[in-house]
């Protein structure tokens, strides 16, 4: 048994009040003249004796009582296994502590900030365990200043540099590192505490992690201590996207802007900026209602090829470190293509694509071309290349197929235009390893010249013709749809991803684009050459090819480069291999992890302490930007009851108990944490005790003073 408020038992002095009142009240026998009678003086001395004790027990009933009344002052309390406490005194306990430091616990509510609430918790824990108890604290966000154990008065230390702080989140891996910690201490017994605000984003975060009912694992149980009573607003810029592909300087591109309200209710008079280089281009102001998300649209125009440094900027709301969204676009100073055919054994196969490129090349545009025969293709380097053009091959070959995976993966483009003599079995099989759908089967006959379809009419919003045709805001857009003869029939992915860029009036796919690994794939359904449709003898020919190749040109799908925390980082960049890498962010340099690959040089680091803004990586002079983001998931405050808390732990870790201390005072707190921690409190026991000592006392009193009236008329 311990006591919460030992300071109290200065009041057992008040148990010697009736000792002192007895002796005060202390009277010898007054003699009286009687017989000299033997018998009536031995009667005497009994009745003496008798009510001496009597009055002995009155005065033992009186100090007890008090003494229990001080020992409910001292507020006692009961650990809840007494056989393990008893244990860990003599073998040492040891406490874990997992402490929420995330940017919602900058939160404050009538007790405080969040992270105030949950340092004094955890100093509360360390206060009230045994002097032999060692410590390991644990922050969920950021890095880890120490991983060692510690005493009382360290712990105690360690906890005022403490701070919540904008970084990347690790809840799970610090959970499972404190596990295996405590497993690391044989013999002694251990304890984990989660302090936190209990965000469901953050809590969500465990699931698939750990198993409490697995056999084959050891948890140790965790008391999770919930802070914080409201789930305040907060808007955030959500994401920032290219509406469209970067194709060069001087050319616009669209920037997307996301902005979310995560709170239950409305905001108003908010206003967007977005900056380019440091120069403010234009600015909205908007209202959103509860929950509700909204995009806006910037139109940016590069000035000059590199990276791009973007910012965007939220005025609005109480909490800002959500509210600016670091983003680089690359703009290429040119576009290189490798044009692949398959020119038979003839020689007799024209391409129809290759008088474009080379049109488009003498234009001086920024599409640069090569060509090869799917025979020769070895004889270049991909990673030269930031697009490839497969034009009418019947047969992809099998050692091409994984290179070709590859290259689309890190993060280039692949535009797929099939033969009319092609192999459907070796087609599927390659656009099955990249997630891409399959071809069915064909509709019409190649090079009868009979109409089956025609393109579904384009307008002026189209992805593949905005800005092409001139005319007036009302003026309407007319295009002789080209005639379709013969094409495949294709079948999507179940994937929501990708997209159908152009279609028949069918209402069937002519292009479909398809993302996969950081680039994509653009597949055609039919050719550019007379036997499948009269496209290429179009006016609109020129300009719809001259689109795609610029569409699939545009490496890194996605168009921003960034990099959200909570995350390692991990980059490949196609470059020499004797490069010299030097990593600054927001000014302070970084010594990354190397490697050197056949594509290039691969960038790893842990990312453990980066908070947002702009990460700049220099490659012998050249630099490439990339922005550095807190994860979305931050900004939403929404936090869990602590009847959800329970149902959300249940299965996934075994926990020791829950408790809610929002609105608690200092007493409050440290009582609640001691009921917890170590027991019950018991003071409620003493109490009910002393008010049993003090009825029988009355009742002992009652009857002593009835016998002493008897005594009298006797």
């Amino acid at each position: 048994m311990s006591f919460l408020n030992s300071f109290f038992f200065i009041a057992i002095i008040a148990a010697g009040i009736p000792l002192i009142i007895h002796l005060i009240n202390f009277q010898t026998s007054r003699k009286v003249a009687f017989s000299t009678l033997v018998f009536f003086q031995e009667l005497q001395k009994s009745t003496i004796r008798r009510l001496n004790l009597k009055s002995y027990l009155l005065l033992a009933l009186r100090v007890f009582a008090i003494t229990l009344l001080v020992f409910a002052l001292a507020r006692p309390f009961l650990p809840p296994d007494m056989a393990g406490r008893f244990k860990a005194a003599h073998q040492g306990q040891m406490v874990a502590l997992l402490i929420d430091n995330g940017p919602s616990m900058v939160q404050i509510d009538e007790s405080g900030p969040y992270m105030d609430q949950a340092l004094r918790i955890a100093e509360e824990v360390i206060i009230q365990s045994t002097e032999e108890s060692r410590f390991l604290i644990i922050p969920t966000h950021g890095e880890l200043k120490t991983s060692r154990w510690m005493r009382k008065a360290e712990a105690i230390r360690f906890l005022e540099e403490l701070g919540a702080v904008n970084k990347g989140g690790f809840p799970k891996e610090r959970m499972t590192f404190i596990q295996e910690r405590l497993r690391e201490e044989p013999g002694n017994s251990g304890r984990v505490y989660w302090i936190s605000d209990a965000r469901k984003t953050h809590l969500d975060k465990l699931e698939g992690q750990f198993n409490a009912n697995s056999p084959n694992e050891e948890y140790y149980p965790v008391t999770f201590v919930k802070v914080g009573d409201n789930s305040f607003q907060n808007i955030a810029v959500a994401s920032v996207d290219l509406a469209g592909q970067v194709f060069g300087e001087g050319i616009p591109v669209g920037v997307s802007v996301t902005v979310q309200n995560f709170g239950d209710q409305p905001v108003h008079n908010s206003y967007l900026s977005l900056e380019i280089d440091g120069e403010r281009l234009s600015q909205y102001e908007m209202s959103l209602a509860a929950g509700e998300e909204r995009s806006l649209l910037f139109e940016v125009i590069p000035e000059s090829a590199g990276s791009i440094r973007g910012k965007v900027i939220l005025e609005s709301g109480t909490y800002s470190f959500d509210h600016t969204r670091y983003f680089s676009i690359e703009v290429p100073k040119s576009r290189k293509v490798l044009l692949v055919g398959d020119e038979g054994d003839d020689r007799s196969r024209r391409s129809y694509l290759r008088p474009v490129l080379e049109a488009v090349f003498e234009t001086g545009t920024q599409i640069e071309a090569a060509y090869a025969d799917v025979t020769s293709i070895r004889e270049f380097e991909f990673e030269n290349f930031d697009a490839i053009i497969l034009e009418s091959i019947q047969r992809i070959p099998d050692y091409l197929q994984a290179e070709l995976v590859q290259f689309v993966q890190q993060g280039r483009g692949l535009f797929i235009i099939p033969s009319e003599q092609g192999i459907s079995e070796n087609y599927n099989r390659f656009l099955q390893q990249l997630n891409a759908g399959s071809f069915t089967g064909m509709r019409g006959d190649y090079g009868r010249f009979e109409e089956i379809a025609s393109f579904r009419p384009l307008d002026t919003g189209h992805l593949l013709t905005d800005d092409l045709f001139e005319s007036h805001e009302e003026a309407e857009v007319r295009i002789d749809m080209p005639s379709i003869y013969h094409y495949w029939l294709y079948d999507r992915p179940d994937s929501p991803a990708g997209s159908v860029l152009l279609s028949s009036n069918l209402d069937e796919p002519l292009f479909i684009e398809q993302p996969f690994g950081d680039g994509m794939v653009l597949i055609g359904t039919m050719g550019f050459s007379p036997g499948w449709s009269n496209l290429s003898i179009k006016p609109i020919y020129a300009p719809l090819l001259y689109r795609m190749i610029l569409y699939v040109v545009a490496w890194e799908y996605g168009g921003v480069r960034e990099h959200i925390l909570g995350n390692s980082f991990d980059r490949l960049i196609a470059t020499n291999y004797g490069a010299r890498v030097t990593m600054t962010l927001n000014g302070e340099e970084i010594r990354p992890e190397t490697a050197i690959t056949a594509q290039g040089i691969r960038i790893r680091y842990a990312a453990k302490e980066w908070t947002p803004g702009w990460l700049i990586i220099e490659l012998d002079g050249e630099e490439n930007t990339i922005g550095v983001n807190q994860n979305i998931l931050e900004s939403d405050f929404r936090a869990l009851s602590l009847a959800e808390v329970e149902n959300f732990l249940e299965g996934i870790l075994p926990h020791a108990g829950t408790l809610d201390v929002s609105g608690f005072s200092e007493t409050e707190i440290k009582s609640a944490m001691a009921s917890i921690s170590f027991g019950k409190e018991i003071w409620n026991w003493f109490i009910w005790l002393a008010l049993v000592f003090l009825v029988t006392e009355s009742i002992i009193a009652g009857i002593y003073k009835t016998e002493n009236t008897g005594d009298k008329r006797g």
